[in-house]
C-alpha cells in the first residue's frame, strides 16, 4: 500500500509541523500478523522513500529471525539503525507503536495471545542526533514493493500521529473479523499437521501395487498380519478433523505418489471444490437440505486449509452474496482476506474491487486497492508472457442473452469453425490467420492446438501477401513456439512485413536487433519508428530506452518521456504499459505526473480483466452453460461477478433471473454491474427501473443517463419520458448528457433533444423513438400555429368564410331543389283537373300526349342534377383549397 502526506490545511497545524522539522515528534501505530518470518535477510513493514528515491525516516523491517529492524536517518544526513530482538510470534496479532521524539526513539510491542492474554515489551534508543523527518517528501510504503519484498501476513489498522502523541488509540477492529482470521489460521496449522500424520500412518499400512510380484506368504501376512498404527493425533483431533480424515480415506486410490503429500492434498481439495461447485446452487431453494450445505461448506474449509484457494473465493462469495446460506459479511471477509494473502488471482481481484468501490462492508479506499490490483497486475504481466498455456485463454465477454455472441462461441463443431476451415483449406488468408488465432489462444470454444495453429500460421505467412500472417507467423519462428527455431526465416518475413507496411513488423525488429543481435542503436531506430506509426509495444518499448537511459545520444534517464510513453501504449491496451504507467501515478513522484490513486486503480482493474486465468475461468462457465448446467453456471458466473468482471455481473443477474432464483440475486449484480467503468447497460436500465418502483427519481435519473451516456436508447428514451411527465433534472444529469442547463427550463426542448439522439442508435425506420418524435413535433407546430395571432386569424376567417361559403350554397341547392319539387307538384295537379272533353284528344293521340309530358319534365330534372353536381364539385374544390392553405401554414411551423 502506498500513501503520502500533504502540508496541514490549517495554518496553525502546519506551522507546528514546520517548526517540529528539527526536533520531531511523531508516533506511528500498527498492526501485523505473521504467517512466517521473513524468508530472505529483511523484509519491509513500513518504508519511506524520499523525493530522492532513497529510504528516509522511518525504515521499520522484519529480520528472518522474527526481530525489528528500526532504520532512520538524522539531520545530518547520517542513517542509523539499531533492533529490537522481539522473536515475534506467528500466528498472534501483534501491535507496533513507535515514537520519536527528537533523537529519541521508543518501541512497544504488545503481543495478543488466543486466550486474550497480552504481552508488552519496550525498546529504547537514543541516536544522539535528531530524526530527520519530513512526512511530505516522497511516499509510504506498507508492506513490499520493488525495493524490498514484504512479510507474508497481514496488516490490521495504522494510526499516524503526524504531530506526535504520548497516548496511542489503535484498538484491534473490525475484531470478530480479525479475530476469525486468526482461528481461522490456527485451525488450518492444526488440521495440516494432523492430516500428515494421517498420511503417514496410510504409508505405513497401504497396500502393495498391483504391479509388483510378492510372495504366497507375503500376501497373507499383508491381509491377516497386524497393522501398525502410531497415532500420534488425540481422540479430540480426530473429532474435530474428523472431515479431512474421512475425505482422505474416501481418496485412498489417489495416493499413488506417496512422497508428495502436499501435491496429493492439493488435487483432492480441487476435486472437493468442483463438487461443490456442481452441488450449492441447487440446495439453495430447498429447505430440507441444510445440513448438506453445512457439509459443503466444511468441505470448502478444509480444501482451503489444503491450499485451494479458489474454495477461499467461493466460501468468500457464498457467505457475502448469501447463496445458500444467510449474509455474513465478517465470514465473508474473513475467506477474501485467506484467499488474498495466498497471491490468488480472482482473490485480489475480488479485494481490490470491493475496496475500490466500497462494497459488501469493505471500506472504500484507494490505497488498499491499490495495493491488491498492483500485485494482480504485475502477475498478469508475468501470465501475459505464457498465455499460451492450457490454464489459460483470452477474456471473452459473451452475454447469456445475446444470441449472437453466443453462436461465435460454439467450439469446433459450430458454423463459425467449421466455415472457417472450408473457407481457409480453399486458401483465404483471413481465414487462416482467424482459425490460426483461435487455436493458438483458444478463443470462441476452440481448445488450443498450437501445432495446428502455426500450420495455418504458416499457410497464411508464406503465400506472401499478407503482412500480418507474416509477422505472427515471424514470431512463431523466432521464438520456437510449436515450431522449430528459424531466425533466418523469421527475419525475412519480419523484414518484408515491414515493407509491406506493418507496423507491428517494425517492433518486431526492434526486438530482434536488442534481443538477439543485442544492437541496441538499431533496435531503437526501429522501436521509434514503431512507435511513431501508432505501435503500442512501440511506444512501451521506447518508454522503456527512455527510463533507463538507454535512448542513443540521450544517456540521461528521462521518467517523464518515459511515463507519457507507458501511458499512451496503455491507452491502446499494452498490459505492461498500464502498470508501469500505474506505479508512476501511485507515487507522484515524477516531474510533470500529479499522483492520481484513483487512475493508477482503474489502469490495473482493466490489466486484470485481461488476466488469462480469468479468462480461462470464464470460458469455463460458459461451456458449462452451454451444456446446460445453469445452476453450475450461476455459481461460477457469480464467483467471477465478485472480481468486479462486468459481463459475469450481467450473466449472473440474467442466471439468477431464468432460473427463478430471489430477487435480490438479480439486484445485487445488476448493482454491481453498474459500478464498472464500463457499466452494463442491462445493469444500469433494470436499476434504474428499480429505483423508479421505488420512487427515487433522482437515482432513477442518474441510471437512464449513465445507460443513455453510453449509447443505450433505451436508457435515452426512459429518461426523456420522466423528464416529460414533470419530474425535476438534476444539473449532474443535464452536464453528464452534455446539455446546457438553460434548456432546463423548457422540458419540451431537453426530451426533444434526448429523443433525436435516441433515434441515432435505434436501426429501422418505425422507432419507438422516432414514433415519440413526431408527437413531439406536432405537438410543437400545433402549439406554434395556435399561438401566431396573424395565422390564427387568418385561419378563423378561412374557415368563416368557408362556413358562410358552405351555408349560401346548400342554401341555394335547397332552394332550387324545393322549386323543382314544386313545379313538379303543379303539373301532376292540372293533368288530374283537366276536363273531359279532351279526353277523347288524349286517347285518340297518346304517343303526342306522351311526348308533351317528357318535354315538360326533362328541363327541369336535368337542371336539378346539374346544380346537384356543380354544388358538390364547388365544395370539394373550396374545401380542398382552405384545408391546403391551413395545412400549408401548419407545416411551416411542423419544418
Amino acid at each position: 500500500m502506498i500513501h503520502t502526506f500533504s502540508p496541514f490545511k490549517n495554518r496553525d497545524l502546519e506551522r507546528r509541523r514546520t517548526l517540529a522539522l528539527k526536533q520531531p515528534s511523531v508516533t506511528l501505530s500498527l498492526w501485523l500478523y505473521l504467517l512466517s518470518w521473513c524468508g530472505q535477510s529483511m523484509c519491509g513493514i513500513v518504508k519511506h522513500v524520499n523525493e530522492h528515491r532513497k529510504y528516509g525516516s522511518p525504515l521499520i523491517m522484519l529480520s528472518d529471525a522474527g526481530n525489528i529492524v528500526l532504520q532512520v536517518q538524522t539531520v545530518t544526513g547520517e542513517e542509523q539503525a539499531f533492533t529490537a530482538h522481539t522473536e515475534l510470534p506467528l500466528h498472534s496479532w501483534i501491535r507496533l507503536d513507535i515514537f520519536f521524539q527528537a533523537s529519541k526513539a521508543k518501541l512497544t510491542i504488545t503481543k495478543v495471545f488466543p486466550a486474550g492474554q497480552t504481552s508488552e515489551s519496550t525498546h529504547f534508543f537514543d541516536f544522539r542526533q535528531p530524526v530527520k523527518f519530513i512526512d511530505t517528501s516522497g511516499y509510504f510504503v506498507f508492506g513490499g514493493c520493488k525495493y524490498m519484498k514484504g512479510f507474508h501476513g497481514y496488516f490490521g489498522p495504522i494510526r499516524y500521529y503526524r504531530l506526535g502523541s504520548e497516548k496511542v488509540k489503535n484498538p484491534l477492529s473490525p475484531a470478530r473479523t480479525l479475530e476469525g482470521l486468526d482461528r481461522f489460521h490456527r485451525h488450518c496449522e492444526e488440521m495440516q499437521q494432523v492430516t500428515e500424520h494421517y498420511l503417514e500412518a496410510l504409508r505405513q499400512n497401504r497396500d502393495i501395487s498391483r504391479d509388483v510380484c510378492e510372495s504366497y506368504y507375503g500376501d497373507l501376512k499383508r491381509k491377516f498380519g497386524l497393522k501398525e498404527c502410531t497415532q500420534t493425533w488425540s481422540w479430540d483431533q480426530q473429532r474435530r478433523f474428523n472431515m479431512a480424515l474421512r475425505l482422505i480415506e474416501d481418496d485412498q486410490d489417489f495416493i499413488t505418489g506417496l512422497e508428495s503429500s502436499g501435491r496429493h492434498l492439493l488435487h483432492l481439495s480441487q476435486v472437493i471444490f468442483q463438487d461443490a461447485v456442481k452441488t450449492i446452487r441447487k440446495l439453495e431453494e430447498s429447505d430440507g437440505n441444510l445440513d448438506l450445505m453445512s457439509t459443503l461448506i466444511e468441505q470448502l474449509q478444509v480444501s482451503s486449509c489444503w491450499g485451494h484457494h479458489r474454495s477461499s473465493l467461493l466460501l468468500a462469495t457464498l457467505h457475502l452474496a448469501g447463496l445458500g446460506v444467510p449474509v455474513d459479511l465478517e465470514q465473508g471477509h474473513v475467506y477474501s482476506l485467506i484467499g488474498g494473502v495466498s497471491d490468488d488471482r480472482l482473490a485480489l481481484m475480488h479485494l481490490g474491487y470491493k475496496h475500490m468501490e466500497g462494497l459488501d462492508g469493505f471500506p472504500k479506499d484507494q490505497n488498499t486497492a491499490y495495493g491488491y490490483y498492483a500485485n494482480i497486475g504485475k502477475q498478469t504481466s508475468i501470465d501475459h508472457v505464457k498465455l499460451q498455456d492450457s490454464g489459460q485463454t483470452p477474456t471473452e465477454h459473451v452475454h447469456l442473452n445475446n444470441d449472437d455472441e453466443l453462436h461465435t462461441q460454439t467450439g469446433e463443431q459450430g458454423d463459425v469453425v467449421q466455415y472457417l476451415k472450408h473457407q481457409a483449406n480453399r486458401g483465404d488468408v483471413e481465414s487462416q490467420k482467424s482459425l490460426a488465432r483461435m487455436l493458438l489462444w483458444g478463443s470462441n470454444g476452440v481448445e488450443k492446438d498450437i501445432q495446428t495453429a502455426v500450420m495455418w500460421y504458416a499457410r497464411s505467412a508464406l503465400q506472401m501477401v499478407d503482412p500480418t500472417a507474416m509477422y505472427d507467423y515471424a514470431i512463431l519462428l523466432l521464438k520456437g513456439t510449436g515450431v522449430k527455431k528459424n531466425r533466418t526465416l523469421g527475419l525475412e518475413l519480419l523484414e518484408k512485413a515491414a515493407d509491406m507496411g506493418s507496423v507491428d513488423a517494425l517492433n518486431g525488429l526492434g526486438w530482434y536487433y536488442s534481443t538477439i543481435v543485442k544492437n541496441a542503436t538499431k533496435a531503437f531506430q526501429y522501436f521509434e519508428l514503431a512507435a511513431q506509426n501508432g505501435s503500442r509495444d512501440g511506444l512501451f518499448n521506447v518508454g522503456v530506452f527512455q527510463l533507463n537511459g538507454a535512448s542513443p545520444g540521450k544517456p540521461d534517464r528521462n521518467e517523464t518521456a518515459a511515463f507519457h510513453y507507458f501511458w499512451r501504449a496503455a491507452e491502446l491496451g499494452h498490459v505492461d504499459g498500464a502498470v508501469e504507467s500505474a506505479s508512476f501515478l501511485s507515487t507522484g513522484t515524477v516531474q510533470g505526473v500529479a499522483r492520481d490513486q484513483g487512475k493508477a486503480v482503474l489502469l490495473l482493474k482493466q490489466v486484470s480483466e485481461t488476466n488469462g486465468h480469468l479468462g480461462f475461468m470464464v470460458k469455463e462457465a460458459l461451456q458449462t452453460y452451454q451444456r446446460g448446467s445453469w445452476d453450475e453456471a450461476l455459481v461460477k458466473y457469480a464467483m467471477l461477478a465478485e472480481t468486479g468482471l462486468g459481463v459475469a455481473q450481467h450473466n449472473a443477474a440474467h442466471l439468477c433471473e431464468v432460473l427463478g432464483h430471489s430477487s435480490a440475486c438479480q439486484w445485487r449484480y445488476h448493482n454491481y454491474s453498474t459500478y464498472n467503468h464500463i457499466p452494463q447497460e442491462a445493469g444500469l436500465l433494470r436499476m434504474g427501473d428499480y429505483y423508479s418502483e421505488l420512487a427515487d427519481m433522482g437515482k432513477a435519473m442518474h441510471m437512464y443517463s449513465t445507460a443513455a451516456v453510453h449509447g443505450s436508447p433505451q436508457g435515452l428514451f426512459n429518461l426523456a419520458m420522466l423528464i416529460e411527465e414533470g419530474y425535476e433534472v438534476p444539473d449532474v444529469v443535464l452536464d453528464q448528457m452534455g446539455i446546457s442547463a438553460a434548456h432546463n427550463v423548457n422540458r419540451s426542448v431537453v426530451v426533444e433533444n434526448l429523443i433525436s439522439r435516441c433515434m441515432e442508435f435505434e436501426e429501422g425506420d418505425l422507432t419507438p423513438c422516432s414514433l415519440v418524435l413526431l408527437r413531439i413535433q406536432l405537438i410543437r407546430a400545433w402549439r406554434d400555429f395556435t399561438h401566431s395571432s396573424v395565422q390564427l386569424l387568418l385561419a378563423f376567417g378561412i374557415a368563416a368564410i368557408f362556413s358562410v361559403f358552405v351555408i349560401a350554397v346548400l342554401l341555394q341547392t335547397l332552394l332550387a331543389f324545393y322549386s323543382t319539387a314544386y313545379l313538379s307538384t303543379n303539373q301532376s295537379s292540372e293533368r288530374h283537373n283537366a276536363p273531359a272533353v279532351g279526353a277523347q284528344e288524349i286517347r285518340d293521340s297518346p304517343l303526342e300526349t306522351s311526348t308533351h309530358q317528357q318535354q315538360s319534365y326533362r328541363p327541369t330534372a336535368a337542371h336539378s342534377s346539374l346544380s346537384l353536381q356543380e354544388t358538390s364539385d364547388l365544395l370539394i374544390t373550396v374545401t380542398g383549397v382552405c384545408v391546403c392553405v391551413i395545412f400549408t401554414m401548419f407545416i411551416s411551423h411542423l419544418l
